[in-house]
C-alpha cells in the first residue's frame, strides 16, 4: 500500500472541511490557481508560505493537489489581526578588498518601515548567494553557450537593524545580514577569474534571501513583519565602503594610447605639499573599470587611515592607473612583451602612463613633487621598474611586488640609472609565476622547489633577486628585499585543516606589501615598508 505523507494527508482534510462548508459546484471554479491573491494569504497567515507553494507546485498532477489552492483561499480567516505584513523587500549588497581579492560581506535590505531591533537575529533568514557565468570546459578550453546560476547557501554570522549603508543603528529602516568570507569561498566573490583572457571580470550577482518560518520580525507597532524571497530584480546596487572614496573610471588619452584611471584624495589638514602613492596592478586586473583594478589587489589598503597615517597631516594622494590588456603589452595586442626575442621590455602603454601621471600632478598642483611614490604587482611590478629605469629624476622610491622585469633587460646602463634609487622589493621563494628559484610549476600555480643540499631554496639570477643583486654591486645602500618562502595569511583569520596560517599562491606577495607586513632592520631601527616609503624624498 502507498504511504501517504502527512501534507497529503492535511490536505485530503481540508478538501473535506471545503467540500462541507463552501457552497459551490465543481463546474463553477479553477482549480490550481497559484495567483498573486493566493501568494498574499499564504505569506500574511501561514509561518511557511514557501513550503505551501512548493508542496502546491510539487502536487500540481494529482487529483487534491489541483484543488489545494482553492481550498486555500475558501479557508483562510479574514481576521486582520492575525495577518503579517508582508514588506516589498530590496536589498544592496556590500563588497569589501580582503587580501585574495573582493568579497560581498554583508546584504543590506530595505524594509521600509523602522523595524524593532530586539525581534532581529541572524537565525531568522535564509540566503543564498547566486552567481550567473559561463562555464569553462576544461578539456575543450572554451566556454559553454549559456550561462549557468552557481547557487551557495551563505551563513548569516550577524543580523541587525542598520541605516542604508550597513552601519548599525538602533531600530532602523533596514536590515543588515553580514556573512562568513574567505579565500576559498568563492560565493563570497562579485569576480570571476577568465582564464582565456587572464583578466578578473564582474559576474552577475543576486541573492535569495527569505524569511524563516516562525521568525517574529516586527515593527514598532508589534506588528509582525515578512518578505517574498528576492531575486535579482530587487537588487538595488552594490556598496563598495573603500573603494567607493575613490573617483572611478576617469579617462586619458595620448596619442590615441587610452588608460582609464582612479584617483583618491585626502582631506587637507595643513598648507603642506601632499606626497603621491601609485599603484600599478597585475594583469589579471587591466580592463576598462578601475573598481577591478582598485579591489582586486586591495589597494583601497593604501587609503585607509593607518597606512595614510604614515604619510603626515595631510596623508597621500593615491592614483591607480588602468591599461586596457596589460603593462607587459608590445603592441597593445596583448602580446606580452617577454615574448618578443628583441622587446628589450619594450611596453606600449609607458609613453601615455608617464603622461598621465605628469598630468595628474600638475592639476592637483599641491602634490610634493620630490615625494612621488610608484610601486606595483607582477605586471604593475615589472612596469614601476621600467618607469624609474626610464625616468629616475621623477621618483622619489619604487615599492615592486613579485616584479616581472627580465634580468636580461637589467644592462648596466640600467642599472646605474636607479643606483641610487631608494627601492623596496618584496617577493616570495615558491612564486609559481614571476619565479625566481629552481623548481618545477604543476597545474599552474603550485611551485615544487628544487632544494640544495641544505634544503635551501636555490635561486635564480632574474627578476627580483637580479635587480636586488645588481643594485646592491651598483652600490645603491637603500635598497631592501622582503624575501619569503611562502605567502601566508598574516591577519589570524583563516587557517587550513589541520591549525597552521592559511597559503595563498605563491605569487602573491603584493599581499605583504599591502598589509604593510614587509620588515627591515634599518640602522639599528626596525621599519615597515610604508614608515620607511614615507621618509623617502629626492
Amino acid at each position: 500500500m502507498k504511504k501517504i505523507n502527512k501534507k497529503t494527508i492535511i490536505s485530503m482534510m481540508m478538501m473535506l472541511l471545503l467540500m462541507l462548508t463552501a457552497n459551490f459546484t465543481l463546474a463553477d471554479v479553477t482549480t490550481n490557481d497559484v495567483d498573486a491573491s493566493l501568494e498574499k494569504i499564504l505569506y500574511e497567515r501561514t509561518e511557511n508560505p514557501e513550503d505551501w507553494l512548493n508542496f502546491i507546485e510539487s502536487q500540481s498532477n494529482d487529483v487534491l493537489g489541483k484543488w489545494l489552492p482553492l481550498m486555500i483561499k475558501k479557508l483562510a480567516t479574514n481576521d486582520e489581526t492575525l495577518a503579517k505584513d508582508v514588506v516589498d523587500v530590496t536589498y544592496t549588497t556590500v563588497t569589501n578588498g580582503y587580501d585574495w581579492g573582493p568579497a560581498i560581506d554583508k546584504v543590506v535590505l530595505d524594509m521600509g518601515m523602522a523595524v524593532d531591533s530586539k525581534t532581529v537575529s541572524r537565525e531568522h533568514f535564509k540566503v543564498k548567494s547566486i552567481r550567473t557565468f559561463k562555464d569553462l570546459d576544461f578539456a575543450t578550453f572554451t566556454f559553454a553557450d549559456a550561462a549557468t546560476d552557481h547557487e551557495v547557501t551563505r551563513e548569516v554570522i550577524k543580523a541587525y537593524t542598520s541605516d542604508a549603508t550597513g552601519n548599525a543603528i538602533t531600530d532602523g529602516s533596514f536590515i543588515t545580514l553580514e556573512f562568513e568570507v574567505g579565500p576559498d569561498m568563492a560565493e563570497s566573490s562579485p569576480f570571476n577569474y577568465n582564464i582565456l583572457s587572464g583578466r578578473n571580470e564582474y559576474v552577475e550577482t543576486s541573492y535569495e534571501i527569505s524569511v524563516v518560518p516562525g521568525s517574529k520580525i516586527a515593527n514598532l507597532e508589534e506588528k509582525q513583519l515578512t518578505f517574498k524571497p528576492t531575486s535579482i530584480k530587487d537588487k538595488t546596487g552594490d556598496i563598495q565602503p573603500y573603494s567607493d572614496k575613490f573617483v572611478h573610471n576617469q579617462d586619458f588619452e595620448l596619442n590615441g594610447v587610452a588608460l582609464k584611471y582612479a584617483t583618491f584624495t585626502p582631506k587637507e589638514k595643513t598648507n603642506e605639499k601632499t606626497p603621491l602613492l601609485i599603484w600599478l596592478h597585475g594583469a589579471g586586473e587591466g580592463g576598462v573599470d578601475t573598481t577591478i583594478a582598485v579591489l582586486g589587489n586591495n589597494v583601497t589598503n593604501l587609503i585607509k587611515e593607518d597606512t595614510q597615517a604614515y604619510f603626515g597631516d595631510n596623508g597621500a594622494y593615491v592614483l591607480v592607473p588602468q591599461a586596457p590588456t596589460m603593462w607587459m603589452d608590445f603592441n597593445g595586442e596583448n602580446v606580452y612583451n617577454n615574448t618578443i626575442a628583441d622587446s628589450d621590455s619594450h611596453s606600449f602603454y609607458e609613453e601615455a602612463l608617464m603622461a598621465l601621471i605628469k598630468d595628474f600632478v600638475a592639476e592637483q598642483g599641491d602634490i610634493d613633487t620630490d615625494r612621488i611614490y610608484i610601486g606595483g604587482c607582477s605586471n604593475g611590478g615589472y612596469m614601476t621598474v621600467k618607469m624609474v629605469i626610464d625616468h629616475p629624476e621623477y621618483f622619489a622610491a619604487a615599492y615592486p611586488a613579485a616584479e616581472a622585469y627580465l634580468g636580461d633587460w637589467l644592462t648596466e646602463e640600467r642599472i646605474n640609472t636607479i643606483k641610487d634609487l631608494p627601492m623596496w622589493l618584496t617577493h616570495a621563494q615558491n612564486d609559481p609565476t614571476v619565479k625566481i628559484s629552481e623548481g618545477e610549476v604543476v597545474n599552474f600555480t603550485n611551485f615544487v622547489p628544487k632544494l640544495d643540499a641544505k634544503g635551501n631554496f636555490i635561486p635564480l639570477d632574474d627578476s627580483s633577486n637580479a635587480l636586488y643583486n645588481r643594485l646592491v654591486a651598483a652600490g645603491n645602500k637603500n635598497v631592501h628585499y622582503s624575501l619569503f618562502d611562502k605567502v601566508v595569511d598574516t591577519s589570524g583569520n583563516y587557517f587550513t585543516a589541520d591549525g597552521k596560517p592559511y597559503e595563498y599562491m605563491g605569487h602573491w606577495s603584493w599581499i605583504y606589501t599591502l598589509n604593510n607586513d614587509c620588515v627591515m632592520t634599518i640602522d639599528g631601527n626596525e621599519i615597515t615598508l610604508f614608515q620607511w616609503l614615507a621618509e623617502q624624498s629626492r
